[in-house]
Order: C-alpha cells, then structure tokens, then sequence
C-alpha cells in the first residue's frame, strides 16, 4: 500500500512540476500555437522599457511555462469537439464551419489617417505620372467582405469606411482597382476563392489568380506588353491542409495549389543584402522573365502586402519582364529610394483591406512625406537653383557590390535636391535623417563608378 501510495505522490509530483521544469527560457521564442513572439525576460532592458516589472514577469511566466502550447492546444480541440467553439487566439468560427481571423470583425470609423493615406497614394501617383511612368494602386478586400454571409451570428460587416474611402481616392483623382467585385462575382458562380478554413486570413491560390489578373489587365490598358495569365500557363491542382495556418488545430480541407509555368532569373541575392528595408517588413524579390522581356513586357516596380507575398506573387512573375517587389507598409513611405535605384517601367501599390491602420503605415512619416518634382520641370521653370560640381569633401561614399550611397552635407536651407550622373541618370536627394542639412540616395555602384568623375549637386532654396 505505501508503494501504491508513494508512486501516485511522485506521479503527482511529476505532473505538478512538469511545467516547471520544462519551462521555456529561449531569447525570442516564438509560440506556434498563436503566432507570436513570447513575452522577454522581465529583467531584460526591453522588457523594462514596457512595463512594470510585475506586469512583465506575470506575463513572462504565463507564456513561457512548460507544455504551454500543448495545453493550449488540448483546450480548444477540447471545446471545438465537445462545444464546437473556437477558441483559438488567432481565429474565430463563423457559420456552416466557416474560419475567419480574430479581431477582423473591429471595423475602423473613417478619420483623418485615412485621409492621409489617400494623400500619400496621391503624392506617389503624382510623381510617377511626372516621369511618365503608369500607376495603380490595388484594394483587396478581406475575408469578411467576400463572404458576409458567413460572419458569426451577431456580426455585422460594416464597408462604410471603405466606401469613404474609395470616394476620397476618387476626389483625388487617383487611379485604382477593388478586387472585391471580381471575387465577390467569382464566389456567387461557385469559385472558391477564400478557403473555408485555411488561411482564414487571406486569398487563395485562386482567388489570387484572378485578384492579380485585373491588375494585370488594368496595366495592359497602358502598355500593352503586359502578360495576362492564360489558362495555358498554370496548373491548378489541390492540396490536403491538415491544421490551421502557423496553428496545429487540426482541420481536412482541400484547398486550390497552384503553379506557373515560366523561366525566371532570381537576382533577389544580389541586391538584398545592400537594400534598406524596414526590420519588421523586409521582403523582397527581383525576377527577370526571358519570355516576357522578348515580348517587351515592362519593368515594374510593386510595393505589396502578404496577399501578394503569400500567393499573387508568381503570377505577376508571369506577367512582367523584370518583377521587383518590395514589401510596402513602412517602405513604401520611402518610396523614392526605391524607385530611383529600380527605375520602373510601371508601379504598383497593392495593400489588403485590413493593413490600412497606423500599426502598418506611420501617420506621421505620411504627412511628412515631401516628395521632388522632376528636375526637368524644375530647370524648364526657371527658378532658382544651385548648380556644383560635386566637392568630395561635402560627400560621404559607402560603395557596395550592388549598391554605392552618396551623403552630401550641405549649410544651406534648401527644398529638394538631385545628384546628376549625367544628363539622362538623374537621381533625388532626400532628408537623410534628422539633420536638416544632410541629403542622401542610393545609386547602382556601376553608375556610380561610370559617372563619378562628372557628378552634379543641384539643389533648390
């Protein structure tokens, strides 16, 4: 009996003491089971930066104690079975088995950054039109806004931020595709372009099909060169997802997998390592298309979010001849650097309903946000300019294999700035900076070393 007795008091034990001593002390974990990094060290200077030391260690314990993610886990398969709730932190039920994102059902009310935002898109647009270079700018819309019908009971979809929106776009004249109706249209004929349950936050591999073929379209309107996907050159198969996406809960749902047929050169390396790009979003890719560029299709330049970096990206690989793709949110800010090194042949900037919030572009870097006219206009208008050899010793060269930054420091008061290489590569001097005297771009190092001996500050009072 004391033997019976003193197993069940060290099984006890074990099961008490398990979550201690499997217990989590990795610098930048990060839990599967909902897609975050878990809480610092409490003791750490990060952590004592954001909070209280009480709060953090509270928080630390909570998400680092042992066997975390496998009790989370048991507990919502547990009330999916028994209750048939969702209680997963990144995802929520809907009707008939439907999978939608948590806290995709807070809707924003229409407000000033809105209208900053549309300023911004305004500004690039602009800017891109003076050089003679097309534009489009690209609304997906969410999950909840193709498939209303299935929002959890209680859920009302409210669109009308969007429509304010679109109205102010408009106002201002800016160029813009929706893909809501395509999708919406595609739905009602039975296409499944949002799956049921995988990857409740995005597109499909089909719904990202025809989302990235009426842009495509769109920009054939400007240059006809562009290649719109025909059924010839994809293959569409299915896929079997066994649990939710970056989640283990177990699903069994047949989903869209698709694949383009096509020869693409990947020279993303030789630029990555020298590109500046935001921490918190730094993809990016650079695709030269042989068949495309024999037929002429153009270089474009496209800022764009997850839906087009999780699956829209391969058709627009298809449909350029040079595809170079910067993840947008932060950088897009920074719009310039990228279009000077790049020098695009057309520009897309694609963004998904929900990213348009402050968490993914900085209010106040938008309303900061002072773009160059051209320096053609600038020249042709007779205003006053500064025009100088470049004096070594006003300028800072950080010459890389891909990439050369040229820094120049002036005492002047100046309102924009350009570096000319020669009379046909000219480029933008920007704030490098808080300084208000110090400008800086980014050249291709081959230009660089072409045109050194000859470059030209020209700059603006």
């Amino acid at each position: 009996m004391k033997i019976l007795r003193s197993i069940s008091i060290l099984c006890f034990s074990l099961i008490v003491l398990m979550p201690v001593l499997t217990f989590n002390f990795k610098e930048g974990a990060v839990s599967e089971i909902d897609n975050r990094e878990l809480a610092a060290n409490p003791f750490s200077e990060e952590a004592r930066e954001t909070g209280d030391l009480t709060e953090n260690t509270e928080n630390y314990v909570n998400d680092r104690i042992g066997l975390r993610d496998d009790m989370i886990l048991a507990y919502t398969v547990l009330n999916d079975r028994v209750f048939g709730k969702m209680v997963h932190p990144s995802y929520v039920y809907g009707k008939d088995g439907y999978v939608f994102g948590a806290g995709r059902s807070v809707y924003p009310c229409y407000s000033e950054f809105h209208e900053k935002f549309a300023d911004m898109i305004m500004k690039i647009q602009t800017y891109c039109t003076e050089r003679d270079v097309p534009f489009l700018f690209v609304f997906n819309p969410a999950k909840p806004a193709v498939l209303t019908q299935y929002l959890p009971e209680g859920q009302n979809y409210d669109r009308e931020w969007v429509d304010l929106f679109m109205d102010s776009l408009k106002e201002r004249g800016v160029r813009c595709l929706d893909n809501t109706e395509t999708l919406r249209e595609k739905t009602e004929k039975g296409e499944v372009v949002f799956n049921k349950k995988f990857d409740a936050n995005h597109w499909n591999d089909l719904g990202a099909l025809y989302g990235t073929n009426e842009i495509l379209r769109t920009l054939q309107e400007d240059i006809h060169e562009v290649h719109v996907n025909q059924a010839e050159d994809v293959v569409i198969r299915e896929a079997l997802k066994e649990t939710l996406l970056v989640s283990e809960f177990p699903i069994n749902e047949t989903v869209p997998s698709i694949s383009v047929k096509m020869q693409c050169e990947d020279r993303s390396e030789e630029y990555r390592d020298e590109l500046s790009l935001n921490e918190n979003f730094n993809e990016f890719g650079y695709f030269y298309n042989f068949d495309r560029e024999e037929e002429g299709a153009p270089r474009a330049l496209v800022f764009q979010g997850s839906y087009m970096n999780e699956y829209g990206y391969q058709y627009l690989k298809n449909g350029f001849g040079e595809y170079i793709y910067v993840h947008d949110y932060q950088n897009v800010i920074d719009f310039p650097y990228y279009f000077n090194i790049f020098k695009p042949e057309c520009v897309v900037f694609e963004v998904a309903e929900y990213t348009i919030t402050n968490e993914y572009f900085d209010y106040g870097r938008m309303e900061a946000m002072n773009l160059n006219p051209t320096l053609e206009s600038v020249l042709d208008g007779g205003e006053d300019l500064q025009i100088e050899e470049a004096d070594a010793a006003a300028l800072s060269i950080e010459k890389g294999t891909k990439l050369t930054k040229i820094t120049w420091e002036t005492k002047s008061e100046i309102s924009h700035g350009w570096l000319e290489l020669d009379e046909d590569i000219v480029y933008d001097l920007m704030p490098d900076g808080e300084s208000g005297n110090i400008y800086s771009t980014t050249v291709l190092t081959e230009e660089y070393e072409r045109c050194k001996d000859t470059m030209k500050i020209i700059s603006k009072r």
